[in-house]
């Protein structure tokens, strides 16, 4: 049986230092190994890389920098930060050309960089009748670095003293403030992080990668500061200088396809994103890893503009999330008295409305971005989402088909492996006595139409399912709704259709079909429209074939033709014996493929709407041909 608590056991009180390293996940966030994606740098790009870094030990060093950061936004003097990372020794330097006031303060007599670094509720952030554009809030940023800490150094000049001061042992013991004259301003800060807290041994790669990555962001969102990293390892010194002239300078280190526009206090860019909706944003200089408030605040103005637009041109309705998992977003922005979730600040809460500043994504913009590779991937990703959708109601109305007799179907004969087999589908019953006569009975099978094939445009599923013609011509090949085209009965698709305009229109409606169905068989090369002659001219044994009028017309302009026979031919039915075994045994064929432009030529010549088709008949440059 446990011993029970005595009331000085059960009831605490901590001291300051205590509850921070008692609970340090309500100041720094997390003291464990986190592993996830990080943007690192490499001195040329940037890039995305799954990590297993420690997210308190990297707070401790943002708690630091972004005191020298919000002294240069209050102050533009100060315009060089130094940053150095000792990797052999495990310690941090942190260097700016500012200073801090060396004077003891009339009320607390202590002097104010000891207060400031070694007290959690003090700073010069706690007027809030003041227009705060600066990280610290809460007043206790610089002091946690120091709690963590075995070591943590304060050296800082206003111009006319020093100040030098020690603290070690998790901010338990510290020396003697030593004051000194001096002349040259400046504030320096040098830890060494308590590592053990944070189960490390050392500085690791990773997470030098990261405080490293953290330094640009400060340099890209204060054109006026200069950054210089140092790394020491092995005791060697590598150096790097940090600056930007602008924030999309910086943005071309993730990629060079974007869509930027600023304003006062705004910096905004969007580009597509390869895997679902990706956040690169800062407030008043604090990385908001996790966005808030105003990402969605940008955002969703874009998100509105698009989807009208789509909704006018492609007449389909998306949903907001279907464009926001394709975008990229850059956001550099200026908020008044800014309030977060947390301490760690990864997550800005504060409203719209109080944000002090704003900004709306031009027209401009939204239009550019309209006719990006945004647009088109989304566009992508909700036909496919539509077409399985639609396949899985399908999938209700296939019974039958696995029941349907197919009295019209020449079969062909080949058992096994069908894919060899071709499937003739012609127009009208007249070509079947020929078929019968010319085919090679194991792979080629046909299946005659009896007059022109429905326009499934405007029809539903159910509706579709209960057409003869469509539903014999889907048994005859295997297919089905809602199910990709596997396991077919024939491995080709070849159309045969009289030459004329009527006949054209007989594939087109087939191809429409297929392609609202199963747009795969282009994708793979299954479907044919065999080209059939439109004249024929005929010398002794000799014959040649056109399949045009503008390809007869050139060979007439050479020829003499009344040494031939010339034979006009109205259809299949025209064709003699000798021609059907031609278009069987060695058919013309054209492939047909699924290009960016197939569904909009579909959708003009199908579609309910007829203003397209209109446009087109009209010859009108801005419209393709199927």
């Amino acid at each position: 049986m446990a011993k029970q608590k005595g009331i000085e056991e059960k009831y605490q009180k901590l001291t300051d230092i205590e509850h921070v390293l008692l609970r340090p996940f309500m100041y720094i966030g997390s003291t464990s190994a986190h592993t996830g994606d990080q943007y690192l740098y490499d001195g040329e790009k940037v890039w995305t890389e799954e990590v297993t870094y420690n997210p308190g030990f990297i707070k401790l060093f943002d708690e630091i920098i972004s005191n020298s950061v919000d002294e240069h936004r209050r102050n533009p003097k100060l315009n060089e930060i130094r940053v150095t990372l000792n990797l052999d020794s495990s310690e941090i330097l942190v260097w700016d050309n500012g200073g801090i006031p060396v004077a003891k303060h009339p009320v607390h007599k202590e002097w104010i960089p000891e207060m400031l670094f070694s007290n959690l509720k003090a700073g010069s952030n706690f007027d809030d009748t003041e227009q705060r554009t600066v990280a610290g809030t809460n007043g206790v940023g610089a002091t946690l670095t120091n709690i963590f800490s075995k070591k943590f150094i304060v050296s800082t000049c206003d111009g006319i003293n020093r100040f030098d001061q020690e603290f070690t042992n998790n901010m338990h013991k510290r020396s003697k403030a030593n004051v000194t004259p001096a002349k040259r301003g400046f504030t320096e800060i040098a830890y060494a992080p308590d590592l053990e807290r944070f189960k490390m041994r050392s500085i690791d790669e990773k997470s030098l990668q990261i405080i490293f990555k953290r330094c640009l962001d400060v340099a890209a969102c204060n054109n006026r500061l200069t950054v210089k990293f140092t790394r020491i390892q092995e005791g060697k010194k590598s150096d790097w200088t940090l600056r930007f002239k602008n924030f999309d300078e910086y943005i071309r280190l993730y990629t060079e396809d974007f869509h930027y526009e600023e304003s006062k206090d705004w910096k905004i860019a969007f580009a597509k994103a390869e895997n679902g909706f990706q956040n690169v944003s800062f407030v008043n200089s604090v990385h908001t890893k996790d966005g808030g408030t105003h990402v969605d605040y940008i955002i969703n103005q874009l998100i509105a503009q698009l989807r009208e637009m789509i909704k006018k041109k492609h007449r389909v309705d998306v949903k907001p999330s279907d464009i926001r998992n394709y975008v990229s977003i850059f956001i550099d922005c200026t908020i008044i008295n800014s309030s977060f979730s947390s301490q760690t600040k990864e997550k800005l809460i504060t409203e719209p409305k109080d944000f002090g500043t704003r900004h709306e994504v031009s027209d401009k913009l939204a239009k550019t971005i309209f006719k990006s590779e945004i647009i088109s991937s989304v566009l992508d990703w909700v036909e496919k989402k539509a077409l399985a959708q639609e396949r899985a109601e399908l999938r209700k109305l296939n019974s039958t088909l696995d029941k349907t007799k197919i009295p019209k179907l020449i079969d062909a004969q080949r058992k096994g492996d069908r894919g060899p087999c071709i499937l003739g589908i012609f127009e009208g019953n007249s070509a079947l006595s020929a078929v019968r006569k010319f085919r090679d009975t194991q792979t080629q099978g046909a299946f005659p139409l009896k007059g022109k094939f429905i326009n499934i445009s405007e029809m539903k599923s159910s509706e579709i399912i209960k057409n003869d013609e469509a539903v014999q011509l889907m048994a005859s090949l295997g297919l089905k709704l809602g199910e990709e085209p596997k396991g077919l009965r024939y491995g080709r698709i070849y159309i045969y259709t009289d030459a004329d305009q009527d006949g054209n229109h007989i594939s087109s409606l087939l191809i429409n079909f297929f392609n609202r169905f199963w747009p795969e068989l282009f994708d793979q090369g299954r479907v044919y429209k065999v080209m059939t002659p439109l004249v024929v001219a005929k010398k002794g044994k000799e014959s040649i074939n056109f399949y045009t009028n503008d390809e007869f017309d050139h060979w007439c302009n050479g020829t003499k033709i009344n040494q031939w026979n010339i034979e006009y031919k109205k259809g299949l039915a025209a064709l003699e014996s000798d021609e059907y075994a031609e278009i069987l045994r060695n058919p013309k064929l054209v492939q047909l493929k699924n290009d960016k432009h197939t569904k909009e030529s579909l959708d003009a010549w199908f579609g309910a709407d007829s203003a397209p088709r209109k446009e087109r008949i009209l010859n009108k440059p801005e419209y393709h041909d199927i």
